[in-house]
């Protein structure tokens, strides 16, 4: 691993589609308001004891409550502290019930590397994970490795990411499938398919909450691709060893959160996803203006008093192949320049493991873009971490 802040060339173009937030965005999307979130819920603060609540500066990863961490065992001790402070703000679903039908295929498109196929994957009864898949013509192996793409914010999901609308630099699902890879692209939770067509992400997200009061977008997000692991599982061409995800903003902090509570995801890519809460000139981001994380809300007028922050979050995942791409003048998660530190934290934790290979860190210029160099170095370490040969 290696830091690299070297000046690269980056190859600009004209954004079309929405990014997550801008640095003077002060209102939530349309259909959620926090007030409103916690008048129909009426969620009180959770009472959570955390050794990070409290403080204004960064938890070292491996201090612990007798001191500095030394062993697998200590670590991963405090790792499911960390874990229960996130299921605990993520909630409960209300009750559910999972739907055990098949899997539908509605369409298929021939196109000249892949085939793709638009489906509908069982997942809570009468709420199906729209996406698409896309099946090599050429498949690297069989069975062959397989990645869960998630989409940025923005209203058309899915169809951004299989390079059929808005920003070509986003349509990762389109370039890993001519690179051999199966591809699973859904729409999560508030975008795509599951609003209705014309409006924006969020639409009517209160309706969500009607349903699951003490839930969360992130809640369902992590049940929605734990039903999409469940269903690559069971396709003869995916290898189930070799299922990775990869985002970039929205997709890739959905991919970190994925990872974190689906074991069975084995590796994950992800592009500008986030800054620390501490150092966030916009904490709210997460509870006022989207659904992401409504209990974190209780906590944005003193973000000290947050319980984790993102270094934390991030550190779960090893000793699982984990890479992390982010920018020094990211216009939507601003102040990453500590970043550096939490590399270098972050390799320590997988060096428990005798892991520090599994761990690839990028700091770079540039504001919040996952440019054309920065996807190819990823992808070629998705190869590696695959045992791909080319």
């Amino acid at each position: 691993m290696r830091i690299d802040t070297v000046l690269r060339s980056f190859y600009l173009i004209a954004i079309t589609a929405i990014t997550l937030f801008t640095p003077l965005t002060a209102e939530a999307w349309p259909g959620f308001t926090w007030e409103n979130w916690q008048q129909a819920t009426g969620v009180q603060a959770p009472v959570i004891d955390s050794p990070q609540a409290g403080r204004a500066d960064l938890l070292p990863l491996l201090q612990g409550p007798t001191g500095s961490i030394q062993t697998v065992a200590a670590w991963e001790a405090k790792r499911d502290g960390i874990k229960e402070v996130l299921a605990t703000i993520f909630g409960e679903p209300g009750p559910i019930v999972r739907d055990k039908g098949p899997v539908t295929i509605l369409s298929e498109e021939k196109l000249p590397a892949y085939r793709r196929l638009l489906i509908r994957v069982p997942g809570e009864v009468g709420d199906p994970i729209p996406a698409y898949l896309l099946l090599p013509n050429k498949p690297i192996s069989t069975p062959a490795p397989t990645m869960i793409v998630l989409h940025q914010t923005q209203a058309p999901g899915k169809q951004e990411a299989c390079g059929m609308a808005g920003n070509p630099d986003m349509a990762f699902a389109d370039e890993l499938a001519k690179r051999g890879y199966i591809c699973i692209v859904p729409d999560v939770i508030g975008f795509g398919e599951r609003i209705p067509e014309g409006t924006q992400p969020y639409h009517d997200a209160l309706a969500f909450h009607d349903r699951h009061p003490n839930w969360s977008f992130f809640g369902k997000m992590n049940y929605d691709i734990a039903r999409i692991v469940d269903y690559l599982e069971t396709r003869d061409d995916v290898d189930p060893k070799r299922i990775g995800v990869i985002g970039h903003s929205h997709g890739a902090y959905g991919s970190i959160m994925g990872t974190i509570f689906e074991a069975r995801i084995a590796l994950a890519v992800a592009s500008c996803g986030f800054n620390t809460l501490r150092t966030d000139n916009r904490p709210d981001r997460w509870s006022h203006l989207t659904a992401l994380m409504p209990r974190l809300g209780f906590y944005v007028e003193d973000i000290k008093q947050a319980p984790f922050d993102w270094h934390e979050v991030i550190a779960c995942i090893a000793p699982r192949p984990y890479f992390n791409w982010a920018t020094l003048k990211d216009d939507v998660f601003p102040n990453t320049d500590n970043l550096a530190d939490i590399y270098t934290q972050l390799e320590d934790v997988y060096g428990l493991y005798n892991a520090e290979d599994k761990f690839h860190g990028e700091l770079v210029p540039g504001k919040h873009r996952f440019p054309k160099e920065g996807r190819e170095m990823a992808y070629a370490w998705i190869d590696q971490q695959f045992h791909i040969k080319r």
